[in-house]
């Protein structure tokens, strides 16, 4: 993964994580929109995870490290 793919895919899982959990707590628990939440959060969560994983397995590996002129 580039690394600027990394970041973005980061940015965008944490934004939908903070944003669905932040809503949790003020959605009725038997509306069908809390279920909707819980769904996202834990697809974003989920996510969030695997971009951390791939990012630092590639970190890990030297992945995209400058080796002389482009």
């Amino acid at each position: 993964m580039h690394p600027r793919l990394g970041q973005v895919a980061f940015n965008l899982a944490f934004f939908f994580t903070f944003m669905s959990g932040i809503t949790l707590p003020f959605v009725d628990r038997d509306s069908a929109a809390f279920v909707v939440d819980v769904l996202a959060f834990i697809f974003s969560l989920a996510f969030l995870i695997l971009v951390v994983w791939e990012v630092r397995r590639e970190a890990r590996l030297g992945h995209f490290t400058r080796r002389g002129p482009p």
